[in-house]
């Protein structure tokens, strides 16, 4: 199996906006808590079944930004747009549905750049509210 040794090259980009990565996740899947499957006629073990529909996780980043770009920044909050995560080629896109939920600023000091902490929410529904799963190319 093949691996990234770097993700140099990656490029987010949220609806219209890129951003200067310096640290990035990827989004993961979650399946859910089990359904508790238990009857009384059970002996000896709680019995358990999967959840039918999964999860796509938040998207972890942070980036290094310009004071001066706060408007652009805040215009982008909670609106639900597509996403890409360019890989560094030819590892591919991933594209999905979501929102910048938080950009927190981080501490500055002396020969450091301003830099801030990131979430997106993968919503998986499109801009028409249709059920979209984030994909792979």
């Amino acid at each position: 199996m093949a691996y990234a040794i770097e993700p140099l090259g990656t490029v987010l980009t949220v609806g219209s906006a890129s951003f200067c990565v310096s640290s990035i996740g990827s989004i993961g899947v979650d399946g859910g808590e089990p359904l508790d499957a238990t009857c009384l006629s059970n002996t000896e073990w709680m019995t358990k079944l999967p959840a039918t529909l999964k999860e796509a996780t938040d998207l972890n980043f942070t980036v290094k930004f310009e004071p001066a770009d706060w408007d652009a920044i805040v215009a982008e909050v909670n609106v639900n747009q597509s996403c890409t995560l360019n890989f560094a080629s030819p590892l591919g896109t991933l594209t999905f549905w979501g929102y910048l939920r938080t950009f927190t600023p981080n501490e500055a000091g002396v020969g450091e750049v301003w830099e801030a902490t990131c979430v997106i929410v993968v919503t998986n529904m499109n801009g028409s509210n249709v059920e979209t799963a984030p994909s792979y190319a």
